[in-house]
């Protein structure tokens, strides 16, 4: 498990995502780093590239947070890097819909460009 006081590239942060319209999601375009997941005390999380305007900046994604039950971005990620290599690129879409129980939880789409 990597401590946070260790130097390494800055977290996707998930609040700068706004859309909550699955018609119109946030799209983030990556190229993967690393298809292997590590730990943080905090969340499980994979290292990528992230096309911001037209640079690739080195970030860390979390994919699951270890205090929440949502799974989903962590199984998309498991089945997926199967079948990817490093320098692979995905489209990472992402909104803010409800949950069953009527509460805001984000969802994601992680499809190979």
């Amino acid at each position: 498990m990597r401590k946070l006081s260790e130097t390494f590239p800055p977290f996707l942060k998930w609040g700068n995502y706004k859309s909550e319209d699955p018609e119109n999601p946030d799209i983030i375009e990556l190229k993967v780093a690393e298809t292997e997941t590590f730990e943080t005390e905090f969340s499980i999380n994979v290292m990528a590239l992230i096309k911001e305007k037209k640079t690739w900046v080195e970030c860390n994604i979390p994919l699951k947070s270890h205090e929440s039950k949502n799974a989903s971005l962590l199984n998309q990620w498991s089945r997926l890097s199967k079948d990817i290599k490093k320098g692979a690129r995905l489209h990472l879409k992402t909104w803010l819909g409800t949950s069953k129980n009527s509460r805001k939880i984000r969802r994601y789409s992680l499809e190979k460009i």
